[in-house]
């Protein structure tokens, strides 16, 4: 089992990835991630939602809004 210092860590280095990755890059995870049950991924997909969100304001909250499937999200996000 991991200490909790090693798991801030390793998820202080996701999201450090995260915010370096191109917005296609994050729109391609978050489509990867549309299928997986990995107990990890509603963490990641709230990162990902975190900084999309921060990059285009305006489309995640037409995205949020809108009533689109997940799927859709690139769609209404720029970059």
């Amino acid at each position: 089992m991991m200490t909790l210092e090693k798991e801030n860590a390793a998820m202080s280095k996701a999201q450090t990835m995260i915010r370096k990755s191109s917005t296609k890059q994050l729109l391609m995870v978050w489509e990867m991630t549309t299928t997986s049950n990995d107990e990890n991924i509603p963490m990641v997909r709230g990162w990902l939602m975190d900084e999309l969100e921060r990059r285009d304001p305006e489309g995640f909250e037409a995205w949020i809004c809108g009533d689109a499937d997940d799927y859709e999200l690139k769609n209404y996000i720029n970059g």
